[in-house]
């Protein structure tokens, strides 16, 4: 079947792919994977078979951990010969950090806020630095407790300086965190198929028409082959997944822990979105908490967020968001003035009850504002609930998969820069091989013509490259439940 046979019966060029598949089969579970996907933008790398990099700038001021301290006749708390108290009576003992944060006549500032030392003099020591503190009190007899304030992995920030007002020869110098740099690289994914002749005759792999609405409301017809349809749904959705959940495989060292065995050439698989998510940002929740979960975006809000713009969707599965729900309908309870409650509705002669005057009632809380300019609205992402890919189910009991449970937010403190990543050069490439019977061939009427291949049928050949980019991670707060087979 040519071109011109559908141009003729129907008004309509046939098209053996489109993208309006993905509106066609919305409903499909399976399609979110590529609605969520494609919400991001695209950002466009050059080259397709290395790295893209991006630099992330942390915080100035911060807290720095506690190396060692260690007293002037060598004993350290690492060791636990540095025991008892430290700068009693005027008494000086060293700090070490792995970087250098402060200058002579700082005052750093410990975990208690008491414990407060005043910097006498730094030095290198190996790849850290080592400073000659001075305990800084009003009491001549106080001390600090070693064990309790001293302790390896104790915070010290640097707090203010201090001057002798006659002569001073030193100040503090301003503070810069070194930008780091973040990678990731594009990944490659094929997909081969071949369609035999005999199909094409028997009508299995046909044209099929379908009809679907644009949003201005105009219906379209489009000639889609159904084989290839359901392939491009795989194929889009497959695409999908590897930049969601993709696990990357280079080392430390830039090194490719996979390769094909037929070409000894590595194989290399990019990052994806739910593998880029800061460490620190991801908490675990045994009993969903509302209140809590509250407290956990306050406490990472202050200080980054001004109050009235810390509003946030949380992202969840079905059973996620009836967690919310119910957790929101339990203090909704304890306000009287719900007594007049919205949710319920008049109903009219829609069931078989009998009744001419019927009621309903319910609802679903989606939104939520707490103390502090928190305000969490909900949004389902359907392939939270996809129980092909996630096999764990909650322990409970008819409470689907734990995925589901999972409540993620975008965007928290501002934009994480999530995007697209595809080469300039190399997006998608789509074709096929043309044997004896292709998707055109009107079966037993064909002319002769070229072919590329003797078999009865055509083979399909597939490629895509991609990945995504998270520019910062510590913008996307994660929730999962706490479950472990």
């Amino acid at each position: 079947m040519t071109e011109n046979h559908f141009h003729s019966l129907y008004q309509q060029k046939p098209q053996l792919i489109s993208n309006v598949i993905k509106q066609i089969y919305a409903t499909d579970l399976h399609m979110s994977y590529l609605n969520f996907y494609e919400k991001f933008p695209i950002e466009y790398v050059d080259q397709e078979n290395g790295f893209y990099e991006w630099m992330l700038q942390g915080q100035h001021e911060r807290n720095y951990p506690l190396l060692d301290a260690e007293d002037f006749s060598g004993n350290t708390t690492s060791a636990g010969t540095f025991t008892g108290s430290a700068g009693g009576g005027s008494g000086q003992f060293y700090l070490h950090f792995s970087e250098d944060f402060a200058d002579v006549h700082d005052v750093l500032l410990g975990e208690q806020e008491y414990v407060k030392v005043f910097v006498q003099e730094k030095e290198s020591v190996g790849s850290g630095m080592r400073y000659r503190v001075q305990f800084l009190t009003d009491d001549s007899d106080a001390s600090i407790p070693v064990t309790e304030e001293l302790f390896v992995g104790a915070k010290f920030s640097r707090d203010y300086n201090l001057q002798n007002g006659t002569l001073s020869y030193t100040g503090s110098s301003p503070n810069f965190s070194s930008p780091f740099r973040m990678r990731n690289r594009p990944s490659m994914m094929r997909m081969d198929y071949e369609v035999a002749g005999s199909t094409i005759n028997k009508g299995g792999n046909e044209p099929l028409e379908f009809g679907f609405q644009f949003p201005d409301g105009s219906v379209e017809s489009a000639w889609i082959n159904y084989q290839d349809m359901i392939a491009d749904i795989q194929f889009q959705n497959m695409f999908a997944r590897m930049n969601i959940y993709g696990q990357k495989n280079w080392s430390v060292d830039n090194r490719y822990l996979l390769s094909d065995e037929k070409t000894n050439f590595s194989v290399e698989a990019g990052e994806g979105l739910m593998n880029q998510i800061a460490p620190g940002n991801i908490h675990y929740y045994n009993s969903y908490d509302l209140d809590w979960h509250v407290d956990l975006l306050v406490d990472m809000g202050v200080g980054r967020l001004e109050r009235g713009k810390r509003m946030l969707t949380i992202y969840t599965g079905e059973f996620g968001a009836i967690e919310i729900h119910k957790q929101i309908q339990a203090k909704a309870n304890q306000w009287t003035i719900l007594t007049m409650d919205p949710g319920f509705y008049r109903k009219t002669k829609d069931t078989n009850t009998g009744s001419d005057n019927t009621f309903g009632f319910g609802g679903q809380w989606n939104e939520y504002q707490s103390y502090n300019g928190v305000k969490l609205k909900v949004e389902i992402i359907p392939f939270f609930d996809d129980d092909i890919r996630f096999k764990t189910r909650h322990p409970g009991g008819n409470k689907g998969v734990v995925e589901s449970h999972r409540m993620i937010a975008f965007d928290y403190g501002g934009d994480a820069g999530i995007k697209r990543i595809m080469p300039k050069g190399a997006q998608e490439e789509w074709g096929y091989i043309s044997g004896l019977r292709d998707p055109w061939s009107p079966g037993g009427k064909g002319t002769p013509k070229s072919i590329a291949s003797e078999v009865d049928g055509y083979k399909v050949i597939r490629a895509k490259w991609g990945g995504i980019k998270v520019e910062d991670p510590t913008k996307i707060v994660d929730l999962r439940y706490n479950y472990v087979r």
